[in-house]
């Protein structure tokens, strides 16, 4: 493939043009062995969040895998997360769609040997190895941990714009959570996802990623959950378009496969999404449904997104994304609600392409 091609002449200028069509997903994971990956871990006995050691020892280091952290087993590549460390991409990208699946195991080590099960995806990595926590080059990370896929952290890959509001997790601690509803804000720490989109434990959760220029958008299962806006380096005084991928190993056990990436086209369409009702109110035991017809040109659809509180007590099935939406053609997307959800919840249902959401639609979502 031609923009393949490109990687091996110009890595940071891989699927930078504006003019380059969309060329399908590219396979990242042959399904057979690890070759075109390379593995990185930190020093065996160290434990945390604290690089400190009490007895100094050598990082295990650059593929050499002693413990079999990193393995493939009937075309998954299983993490078993005993020791902290990553996989790593040998090419850059940048403008890039992402998309993988991942699945918890058993098996938990210190020191996370309890609670939620922890992994990250982390993207726009620079050397060295061992940066972050001896053992995660300089990234942003897309957080990948048990109910909570989707939250942003910055691993010194640059300080970013995002949407916020106040927020609490399931066990009520404050946080700050992604609010598409709200005003950009440059932030430095963990920003929560908007809601919880993750396939119950034992089940593929499919996560993507849209990197465009400094800017990324995080994806579960289908559902917009975290806006990443002027990625940016103050060290280096530019923005942050381009780097190389990582898997983490974390201190869980878990299985991925179906790592797939395409390059973004930035060619826009003259699509137009009509309806006749975009204000649903629903009640518990009721089902709803919304009806979608494309009367302009042909749209790709990657992905739609709840904006508001509890989104996650709303349940809107989706067709298999992406999908292209051709003219006169038209979808259909049952609602239903969750026991519990609070009368007079309202939330904006939107969709979303590769470069953004699309404009001119979207739909009002009441609790009866």
């Amino acid at each position: 493939m031609k923009w393949m091609l490109l990687v091996a002449l110009s890595s940071a200028a891989l699927f930078s043009s504006a003019q380059m069509p969309n060329a399908g997903w590219q396979n990242l994971f042959n399904g057979k062995d690890l070759k075109t990956w390379d593995s990185y871990m930190r020093p065996p006995n160290m434990m945390g969040y604290d690089n400190k050691q009490d007895t100094p020892m050598e990082p295990i280091g650059l593929n050499k895998d002693p413990y079999k952290v990193f393995t493939v087993e009937n075309g998954m590549i299983h993490i078993s997360g005993q020791i902290w460390g990553a996989i790593t991409s040998r090419q850059e990208y940048s403008n890039f769609h992402i998309r993988f699946q991942t699945k918890w195991g058993e098996k938990q080590w210190p020191p996370r040997a309890t609670g939620l099960r922890d992994a990250g995806f982390l993207f726009h990595c620079t050397e060295p190895f061992d940066y972050s926590f001896k053992c995660w080059m300089r990234s942003i990370e897309m957080q990948v941990q048990e109910t909570e896929i989707g939250d942003h952290f910055n691993l010194g890959g640059g300080e970013a714009e995002f949407q916020l509001s106040p927020g609490k997790t399931g066990d009520h601690k404050n946080v700050d959570q992604y609010d598409g509803n709200a005003p950009l804000k440059r932030f430095t720490g963990r920003v929560y996802r908007s809601g919880d989109f993750e396939s119950p434990k034992g089940e593929w959760t499919t996560s993507e990623v849209i990197a465009r220029q400094a800017d990324a958008v995080f994806i579960v299962n289908g559902f917009v959950v975290n806006r990443l806006f002027n990625i940016y380096r103050n060290d280096l005084k530019q923005q942050v378009t381009s780097g190389r991928i990582q898997f983490q190993s974390e201190s869980a056990e878990y299985w991925l496969k179906n790592i797939q990436i395409r390059p973004i086209s930035f060619k826009r369409t003259n699509a137009k999404l009509t309806s006749p009702q975009t204000d649903i109110i629903i009640g518990e035991n009721e089902k709803q449904q919304i009806e979608i017809t494309n009367t302009g040109e042909p749209i790709e659809l990657v992905a739609a997104e709840l904006i508001g509180k509890d989104i996650d007590k709303f349940v809107v099935r989706l067709p298999s994304l992406p999908m292209i939406l051709k003219k006169g053609e038209k979808i259909i997307l049952p609602v239903t609600i969750k026991p519990g959800s609070v009368s007079g919840n309202k939330v904006k249902l939107r969709l979303e392409s590769e470069l953004g959401p699309v404009p001119g639609w979207e739909a009002n979502l009441t609790v009866k």
